[in-house]
């Protein structure tokens, strides 16, 4: 165990309101911030709707079907706090380092295209840099060169330059423990002088050193071990958590209680985020009358805040996938449809 792991162990949790009163005071005069540390999300209206981002100390849960695009939505969120000027860390149990480099290589391109109020579809996309770094470089002029001859592809390398320094991706696996996970945030708090926002993709395979326990049993450790870790080193944490799949398969919307494993993930998170595509869980007096409305509906996702503990939840917003690219349009708007507990599609 690291001397960091001691310290945050040993810390002085008896305190009187005194005391905090006057530390919060003497904050204030410092000009310092004594509440909670908010990272933007960079979604305008989720952002409105948690209160300005995500909290330090805080646990968050990003659940949805396979295919809905949790790992982009989390991703994006981690780069625009990263753009930000903030810190992060990517535990990814679900891909290679090189695969979140490529999909940010193509999120970056589109922003690049549309700041050169050039359309979308013009830049490079995500396929296109994976073929970068697939291939051969007969050239062997480097990464820059390389992307050079790629639409927007030396704008996205830029654009990453900017913050590259300031991300940190684990490749993490079944030996990737919470002990150790605490140890690289740890680490990384004591190089930039501030915690990281942290991102665990995904929690149901945080291993847990126990043999023979179910899988309910191992979820619930890992999701109360994350929760300690985000208040413990007072950072935000974003863990992707997998739905169960035998509950999904009735049909139903899916809600908090189909993340898999425990009912812990309820209750120790304080903000749960539920991601659905549009097309699934509208209404269908919105698609008998209109053949073409659900081709529409599917190039939009709902994302569902189904838990917000400091501020308002069932609050149902809409972005726009834009997939090719490795992201979620920015800008999100309130859903005017009226959506069903039901699915209209089952498979």
């Amino acid at each position: 165990m690291t001397e960091r792991r001691r310290r945050t162990d040993h810390v002085d949790r008896h305190r009187t309101v005194r005391s905090l009163l006057d530390e919060t005071d003497e904050s204030l005069r410092l000009g310092a911030r004594p509440g909670a540390v908010v990272w933007p999300t960079g979604f305008d209206l989720l952002d409105t709707t948690l209160g300005g981002g995500l909290r330090s100390g805080e646990l968050v849960l990003l659940g949805g079907s396979e295919g809905s695009g949790k790992t982009t939505l989390a991703v994006q969120m981690i780069r625009n706090a990263v753009l930000g000027g903030r810190s992060a860390v990517v535990f990814s149990f679900e891909h290679e380092a090189q695969t979140v480099i490529q999909r940010l290589l193509g999120l970056e391109a589109a922003f690049a295209a549309e700041a050169s109020e050039q359309p979308v579809s013009t830049a490079a996309n995500a396929h296109a840099f994976r073929g970068v770094f697939e291939a051969e470089d007969p050239h062997r002029k480097g990464l820059a060169e390389a992307l050079g001859r790629l639409a927007y592809g030396r704008a996205a390398l830029t654009m990453m330059d900017g913050y590259a320094e300031r991300l940190h991706l684990h490749e993490s696996n079944s030996h990737t423990t919470i002990e150790e996970m605490a140890n690289v945030v740890l680490t990384v708090a004591d190089e930039t002088g501030e915690p990281p926002i942290v991102l665990v993709d995904y929690l149901q395979k945080v291993p847990r050193p126990v043999a023979g326990e179910d899988e309910e049993t191992r979820v619930t450790i890992v999701t109360e071990s994350l929760k300690n870790l985000a208040m413990e080193l007072h950072c935000p944490v974003v863990a992707i958590a997998a739905a169960d799949r035998e509950s999904l398969a009735s049909g139903r919307r899916m809600r908090t209680r189909d993340l898999r494993g425990s009912s812990a993930l309820a209750y120790e998170a304080d903000v749960v985020l539920i991601l659905a595509s549009k097309e699934a869980i509208v209404s269908r007096e919105h698609l008998v009358y209109d053949l073409g409305a659900a081709k529409v509906f599917r190039r939009w996702s709902v994302v569902t805040v189904e838990k917000n503990r400091h501020g308002a939840d069932s609050v149902e917003l809409e972005v726009q996938k834009d997939f090719e690219h490795g992201r979620f349009h920015p800008k999100a708007r309130v859903v005017a449809e009226r959506l069903i507990e039901e699915r209209v599609f089952t498979t």
